[in-house]
């Protein structure tokens, strides 16, 4: 086992090489700051260029190319062309040098993000279709003519993900590329021999970066003389050797296995991998078995931890990053998929170094529900009290019976994990798509009363048919509130039915089989997630504002229809007048009770 510690160094030489691992992190991802690759040094743009080219004269050359199958050669690219980058004071191997610094994985960034390759140059074919200029002709973000009710990134979600760790760490690579073997022998459709096909050669193309990353510690090892370094380098010689290939066994080579799967699926698939894993849950077994056997002490084990969490803040420049946003997050507590409950030396762990080393990342989602140990929840509040407040909670007593109810089983739903913008994914058998299509409620009451005095001269006529009709003077609440309801509806139905054919097209744009081979269904389906291929496939709309908009029908229930303020005509004059002339009648609106602050009558 690995550590500064157990190799008969002192605690100040293990301080002595901390520093000198933030110094090389920050030295090296000060270079790729920002999403822009001509300002990253010259080799490193040559690496890229060169896949890129090979990727466009290999697309020409097979123009009727499966997209699986296209996608898997990029993976072969990148495998044989990037140039490991090893850190010498940590025993983690990651970094691959093919996204910009601040990146999880989302494909932003245009060429500065390697594995957005088949998106972006496919991506014109949704840009094309009626429906999307009708989405954009409603959005916020990006669109400076829209009208605001809504946010849709793209039609399908590339971020949120969460890899099938659970069954990766317990078969690991080589169990999956066993199953595909299987069904390679299966009868089967031309799609799915070729998403098959592309999931295999992906899957190798895993592993052929990992050897390569040992066959760089090897190399470097040859003429390496710190002690502490050499230490470093020997591990990944080792634990690059068997993982991800196969399960790890033991604590550093289950850390060394999480991150290096994060970091490799974010790079390869260019789709944002929110989650690290539920590390006390797959590791806590290893560090005790570790531990027991003397393998490893606790002080080796807070070494090992504050390397392996280390990179994330310094990779997002957390210090001077305005939107230091980093969806890199780890779970904690909860449960096990028997329903046993996780508190353990890992939890306990995670959480002191955590807070000893100040760190705002990777982000602590820590599980909790009745039958927590009060030790647990103990060690969070004192950190809360001491002024660490980086932790997300999770009520497990809520968010595995809302699972349940979505028609997960109930280990499938013990297993859930949340990530990125705090989206519940049921880990290993599915992608949650629930937060890439934003919808503003407030807007949407606003545009009912208010409708846009002049539309922009381009606005698409289907776009301006779905307008909302405004709501007129109704005999009572119950029958405006009733018309309100039916324009949300109408606005749903539209948009989603914007939204629905442009993402049956994801498999086309950016199918991931790699990430895809790590969800329960795809492999047995043959197929890729982007078409359908997990065991569920979910996906919802976000709606904002919720709060906003119900004190805004309280206000009209009351001044409009109960105590008879002002009509509502009166009402829209006002708005429409941004309520100039009014500042008294405003002063009312204003003063009236809130949801969430014990109202009955509006909390109802």
């Amino acid at each position: 086992m690995i550590s500064l510690i157990q190799t008969g160094s002192t605690h100040s030489d293990t301080e002595g090489s901390m520093e000198r691992l933030r110094e090389d992190l920050q030295s090296y991802y000060g270079q790729y700051h920002g999403g822009d690759p001509a300002a990253y040094p010259a080799a490193n743009r040559r690496v890229r260029q060169a896949i890129l080219t090979a990727m466009d004269e290999y697309a020409a050359a097979h123009p009727d190319c499966h997209p699986s199958l296209l996608k898997a050669r990029l993976h072969e690219e990148m495998a044989a062309r990037f140039e490991p980058v090893l850190f010498p004071h940590s025993p983690f191997f990651f970094e691959m040098g093919l996204r910009y610094a601040e990146n999880w994985g989302t494909p932003a960034g245009s060429e500065a993000t390697v594995g957005a390759w088949m998106l972006r140059r496919r991506e014109g074919i949704l840009a094309d279709r009626p429906e999307w200029r009708y989405l954009r002709a409603f959005q916020r973000w990006g669109a400076p003519d829209g009208l605001g009710l809504w946010n849709v990134w793209s039609a399908f979600d590339n971020d949120h993900h969460s890899l099938g760790y659970t069954a990766l760490l317990r078969t690991g690579i080589n169990g999956i590329l066993a199953e595909l073997a299987r069904r390679q022998a299966a009868p089967r459709d031309s799609d799915q021999a070729a998403n098959i096909e592309a999931m295999t050669r992906s899957c190798r193309a895993v592993l052929r970066v990992a050897e390569r990353f040992a066959d760089a510690a090897r190399t470097r090892l040859a003429t390496e003389a710190d002690p502490a370094a050499r230490a470093c380098l020997a591990a990944i010689v080792t634990a690059a050797g068997r993982v991800p290939a196969e399960h790890p066994r033991t604590f550093y080579e289950g850390l060394a296995m999480l991150w290096f799967l994060r970091e490799l699926t974010a790079t390869f698939e260019a789709i944002g991998i929110s989650v690290v894993g539920h590390v006390d849950r797959l590791l806590g077994d290893l560090y005790a078995q570790d531990h027991a056997a003397g393998r490893l002490t606790e002080s080796a084990a807070r070494d090992l931890l504050a390397r392996w969490m280390l990179p994330t803040d310094i990779k997002f420049h957390v210090t001077y990053n305005p939107w230091p946003e980093t969806s890199t997050c780890v779970e904690l507590g909860g449960c096990d998929a028997d329903g046993r409950v996780i508190w353990n030396d890992v939890t306990r762990l995670v959480i002191e170094v955590h807070h000893e080393h100040g760190l705002l990342n990777p982000k602590l989602n820590c599980r909790y529900g009745a039958s927590s140990p009060p030790a647990y929840l103990d060690l969070i509040s004192r950190a809360l009290v001491a002024g660490h407040n980086n932790f997300v909670l999770l009520n497990d007593d809520v968010l595995i019976p809302a699972c349940v109810r979505a028609g997960k089983t109930v280990p499938e739903a013990r297993l859930y994990v949340n990530g990125g913008c705090q989206e519940t994914i049921v880990e290993g058998v599915e992608h949650s798509a629930g937060a890439y299509f934003y919808f503003c409620l407030p807007r949407l009451l606003d545009l009912c009363l208010q409708p846009p005095e002049q539309l922009p001269a381009d606005f698409p006529p289907p776009a301006a048919a779905a307008l909302p009709p405004v709501l007129t003077a109704a005999p009572d609440f119950q029958a405006f509130y009733a018309a309100f309801l039916d324009r949300l509806k109408t606005a749903i139905r539209l948009g989603t039915g914007w939204v629905l054919p442009l993402g049956r097209e994801q498999w086309r744009l950016h199918p991931c089989p790699f990430f895809s081979t790590t969800l329960a269904g795809c492999v047995e389906a043959g197929r890729d997630y982007t078409r359908g291929g997990a065991k569920y496939n979910p996906s919802g709309i976000a709606f904002v504002g919720f709060g906003t908009l119900v004190d805004s029908l309280h206000a009209l229930r009351v001044a409009v229809f109960e105590e008879r303020w002002l009509t509502l005509d009166e009402l829209q004059q006002c708005l429409a007048a941004d309520w100039a002339g009014h500042e008294a009648l405003r002063c009312r609106f204003k003063a009236l009770a809130k949801y969430g602050h014990g109202h009955p009558a509006v909390d109802a």
